[in-house]
């Protein structure tokens, strides 16, 4: 990570600049070809919006101490004071709560500690971190809580973290010469001791720049850091964009980023070629998709909305030699990035994009896949029984209007074999049509442990509905529409699409229903795990031991793309 020292006044100047994250999608997500930068500045979003937090610990692992600054163009840390201390916790700038070395943001415990907001400023105007430090040990030296502070690029020193205006102003502290009772903007950030109360630093830089805090000071290349029970290169952000809850993003480099996301999306143990496939898609998928989370104030996030990404802590030797032997290769389809998605099985062949999101992309298109080993797949081989009044629970359960079920099929299959529309009828005769991905995630409840894992699937009814003359003159007895045909007058056959329940017979009194004794379940069996578009785990998994190369495998699945840097 790059730090710059540069003086007390310039630093003002640097502190009006706006961080641009639409800097981001021109970093990498549009490269010209031979221009991809080696390693660039990633920033992963870990927390935010819903799971945004009241406060956040920080705990060193390799290295010691914390720089504090903020990220000049998102990207370079600018240094603006430092601690020795090797646990932290930053805490958002409204009345928080700890007890027993928790922190609660409301409803506090009996007997907790209040770590309050507002606090007796000094009056004066420092030039430079130290000197502010200098002052506020000299305060601490006279009995005063005193700490350094940035706000809006001045150096402050201030006493006390109060629960209230009064409480601030009734202290000894707003006693000194020209002191005066302060709280920060709804942007500000507070740096205390884990497990404690004691006020660290402060950083306050509005709605401009947020507080970034890099790890070590300076005594390790690459510092490590524990953070909610994982470990993480690089440092980390703290962004109130919204006044409440702190967003919490981690910088990072690329490779170092792409080692926090082989061991979650690929098991370590994997060949090497497998891994440094998945190393390619990881990092091309990032270098594509960087303004998937602007809004938020970061790249991407680290769920299966991105990538999953927990930093190394399950990284092995091998995962990472995977990514130090890809450093600088992207996949690359003409001269841009290719987002290059990947999931865990398909069951015998990938899936074209239109048919899955909607969106025809030229090099995410349906390949045939004799390669996975679907006993050993997790979900590789799989099926569920469905009643008709779980299906008309799940359809009601995500706001559809439907009368109960009483009939499911698969109405259309794509040319790969997979699902393309599947078709409920209700009661009332209505039909709800559920087309490419919803195929797949209509069916899934976590409330009845139901799902269909991928778009490779068929539906076989308990009905014994119909008994046709098959060949011979034999008796066949159907419960589906499969291999049945219309004939019409010249003999010309068509073949049947649908159901069972939409076949109406033709009588003298009009049109009927076909009799049905139909048991209301449905076998729906399955191969595969995910959306089937891209790469396959463990297809590449299978050409790796059958001695293909890590370019080879990304050439496969995805279509007139080139591996290269």
């Amino acid at each position: 990570m790059q730090t710059k020292k540069i003086s007390a006044s310039y630093r003002r100047t640097l502190y009006k600049r706006i961080l641009c994250a639409a800097a981001a999608a021109a970093f990498i997500g549009a490269m010209p070809a031979g221009q991809a930068a080696d390693n660039p500045v990633l920033r992963i979003g870990l927390f935010y919006n819903t799971t945004a937090l009241p406060t956040a610990n920080l705990e060193n692992h390799t290295g010691s101490g914390y720089r504090f600054g903020y990220l000049q163009d998102g990207r370079s840390f600018v240094e603006v004071g430092r601690t020795t201390e090797t646990k932290i916790t930053m805490v958002k700038n409204r009345n928080v709560y700890m007890k027993g070395g928790v922190y609660y943001d409301d409803a506090p415990p009996a007997g907790s500690m209040t770590i309050g907001c507002y606090h007796v400023d000094a009056g004066v105007s420092f030039g430079s971190f130290d000197e502010a430090r200098s002052r506020a040990d000299t305060l601490r030296g006279q009995g005063h809580e005193a700490f350094p502070a940035y706000d809006g690029g001045d150096y402050r020193v201030r006493v006390g973290a109060y629960a209230s205006t009064a409480a601030a102003g009734a202290s000894p502290a707003a006693g000194l010469s020209g002191a005066r009772v302060v709280t920060g903007s709804a942007y500000c950030v507070s740096v205390v001791q884990t497990g404690t109360g004691a006020m660290v630093f402060q950083f306050d830089g509005g709605a401009s720049v947020s507080l970034a805090v890099h790890p070590s000071l300076g005594d390790t290349p690459v510092p490590i850091t524990w953070f909610k029970g994982y470990r993480y290169y690089g440092g980390f952000e703290y962004r109130r964009a919204s006044g409440n809850n702190m967003t919490v993003v981690n910088w990072v480099t690329t490779q170092d980023y792409v080692k926090g996301v082989i061991p979650y999306e690929m098991n370590p143990s994997w060949p090497l070629e497998a891994l440094k496939a998945q190393a390619i898609c990881a990092k091309s998928y990032a270098a594509a998709n960087l303004s998937k989370h602007r809004e938020y104030g970061f790249d991407l996030c680290a769920t299966t909305d991105c990538q999953v990404y927990h930093g190394t802590g399950s990284a092995s030797a091998n995962s990472d030699r995977a990514v130090d032997e890809t450093m600088g290769y992207y996949a690359y389809h003409g001269d841009k990035v290719a987002s290059t998605v990947y999931h865990s099985s398909n069951g015998g062949s990938t899936e074209s994009a239109v048919n899955v999101w909607g969106t025809d992309v030229a090099y995410l298109r349906a390949v045939p896949d004799n390669f996975e080993d679907l006993s050993r797949a997790v979900n590789g081989i799989w099926s569920f029984t469905y009643t008709n009044s779980d299906i008309t629970k799940i359809l009601r359960d995500k706001g559809y209007s439907t009368g109960a079920i009483v009939d499911a099929y698969v109405d259309e299959y794509t040319s790969a074999g997979n699902v393309y529309r599947v078709t409920f009828v209700d009661a009332l005769g209505q039909k709800h049509n559920f087309e490419r991905e919803r195929a797949r995630t209509v069916l899934n409840s976590s409330a009845l442990n139901l799902y269909t894992h991928s778009q490779r699937y068929t539906i076989s009814s308990g009905a014994a509905a119909l008994t046709v003359i098959g060949g011979a003159g034999g008796k066949v007895t159907k419960n589906s529409v499969g291999g049945l045909y219309a004939v019409g007058r010249g003999g010309v056959a068509a073949p049947l699409s649908g159901s069972l329940s939409d076949l109406l017979l033709r009588a003298k009194n009009g049109l009927s229903s076909l009799p049905s004794a139909s048991t209301g379940q449905y076998l729906i069996s399955g191969r595969g795990w995910g959306h089937n578009v891209g790469m396959s785990q463990y297809g590449a998994k299978g050409m790796a031991e059958q001695g293909y190369r890590f370019e080879d495998i990304i050439k496969y699945y995805f279509q007139n793309v080139e591996v290269r840097s």
